[in-house]
């Protein structure tokens, strides 16, 4: 019970720390919704409450979202940082661009259980950046277009390379998920749970 109370803290830090990255990028920038920095933000601080809030009674729900959502958050802060160039001198993008998404990663493979990852999850992974191209090419969105513009005959090459590398790591993170080893404790709680006939 002490061990679940810590875990959910540790996710609710999570979630505070996206809120906050989200929340200094509102209060700075005129118009900071168009840019996927801020929607993953607000997404990680939805989603990690609902984690915390969660926990064990919904654990391949909450599976499938830590990973999405630490997909999703390695994809804000390499972009960044590598492609973009771009520098952590203010609190929100400090917040948003590292902070976060380094917790995240931390979350999946330090804390919690994630024996439930299924081998398609990885693949699943991609909907939330599927979704944001979606609303980028729709709403026609004027950022990143230094490397993303649809207008350009490598745009479907540029989509496909970042598609492929989000499954990638996906699929590294299933196999660290894997190559955990489980707890006694939490092996023997999973037996005892069982229904007699399924011994």
């Amino acid at each position: 019970m002490r061990s679940d109370l810590g875990l959910g803290a540790w996710r609710l830090l999570i979630a505070t720390c996206g809120l906050v990255g989200f929340g200094f990028a509102v209060a700075t920038f005129r118009d900071p919704w168009p840019a996927l920095s801020q929607q993953a933000s607000l997404l990680a601080g939805i989603g990690y409450l609902a984690v915390a809030v969660l926990g064990r009674r919904a654990e391949p729900v909450v599976t499938w979202l830590r990973g999405a959502m630490t997909v999703l958050l390695l994809l804000v802060c390499v972009t960044y940082l590598t492609v973009i160039e771009g520098d952590l001198d203010t609190v929100g993008s400090l917040f948003e661009h590292l902070v976060t998404p380094l917790l995240a990663l931390a979350d999946w493979v330090l804390a919690g259980r994630t024996r439930a990852v299924r081998w398609w999850y990885p693949v699943s992974w991609v909907v939330f950046p599927l979704a944001y191209l979606i609303y980028f090419v729709l709403a026609d969105v004027q950022l990143y277009r230094s490397f993303l513009d649809p207008a350009t005959t490598g745009f479907g090459l540029t989509v496909g390379t970042f598609l492929l590398a989000l499954v990638a790591v996906g699929y590294l993170l299933y196999g660290i998920a894997k190559a955990r080893p489980v707890p006694v404790a939490e092996t023997a709680a999973e037996t005892a749970a069982e229904p007699v006939e399924a011994r």
